[in-house]
C-alpha cells in the first residue's frame, strides 16, 4: 500500500490580497507613527522663562501703613522656542507679604509672543494693605525698618502654544516670583532679574 500523504493546502489568491493588504497598511501605520513622533519631538512646546528685572513700592515705610502705595513692576518673558509662539490672556498680579494681600489686580492685556521672542511685562497696581491696624503691621513695619521686606508676586494667566496654523489647547499658568524689598521700597540687588517659578 502506498504511503499516505496529506493534501496540500493551496492558499486562495483572495486571501493572499487580503495578507498583502494588512502588511501594508501596518507598514504604513508604523511609519506615520514614527514621523509623528518625530515631528512631535522636533517641535515639543519648551515653556516660556520669566525674570524679575524690577520691583518697587515706594514709601513702603511710611509710618500710616501700606494702602494705596503704587505697586509697580517688570517682569523679563523670555519663549525660547524656535518655532512655537505662545498666546498669552490677560494677565492677573497678585503681590503677598506672607498669607496678606498687599495689591491685586489686571496688569497685562492679551498679547501673542513670536517665536524666540522676548516682552517685558510692565504692570501697576496699588497697594490695599497692610494697614496699622492689621495683625501683621507690627511685622511689616518691623522688616521695613531692618531693610528688608520678602514678598511674592503671582502671575495668573492661560496660554495657548502655536506652531503655524495649528493651536494646542489653553493651559493655565502661575509664575511665582519671591523677592525682598529694601526699607525704601526698592528692589534689593541680588533679587534683580532672578527667575521665576513656573508653574502649569
Amino acid at each position: 500500500m502506498p504511503p499516505y500523504r496529506l493534501p496540500m493546502y493551496r492558499e486562495r489568491p483572495a486571501v493572499r490580497c487580503i495578507n498583502f493588504l494588512c502588511a501594508v497598511l501596518l507598514t504604513m501605520v508604523l511609519v506615520a507613527g514614527i514621523i509623528m513622533f518625530v515631528l512631535w519631538l522636533s517641535l515639543r512646546p519648551h515653556r516660556p522663562r520669566f525674570f524679575l528685572d524690577d520691583f518697587t513700592i515706594p514709601n513702603l515705610n511710611r509710618q500710616s501703613g501700606a494702602v494705596n502705595l503704587p505697586v509697580r513692576f517688570n517682569v523679563d518673558e523670555r519663549n525660547p522656542n524656535q518655532k512655537i509662539g505662545i498666546h498669552y490672556g490677560t494677565i492677573f498680579g497678585s503681590v503677598y507679604y506672607n498669607d496678606l494681600l498687599v495689591a491685586s489686580g489686571p496688569v497685562v492685556q492679551p498679547f501673542y509672543q513670536q517665536p524666540k521672542g522676548d516682552t517685558p511685562l510692565a504692570g501697576e497696581l496699588t497697594a490695599s494693605g497692610p494697614t496699622p491696624g492689621d495683625p501683621a503691621w507690627q511685622r511689616f513695619a518691623g522688616d521695613a525698618a531692618a531693610g528688608s521686606v520678602a514678598l511674592r508676586l503671582l502671575l495668573n494667566s492661560t496660554v495657548r502654544f502655536q506652531v503655524q496654523m495649528w493651536d494646542t489647547r489653553e493651559h493655565h499658568m502661575k509664575v511665582d516670583c519671591e523677592f525682598g524689598l529694601r526699607g525704601d521700597g526698592t528692589l534689593q540687588q541680588g533679587d534683580k532679574n532672578k527667575q521665576c517659578t513656573l508653574y502649569f
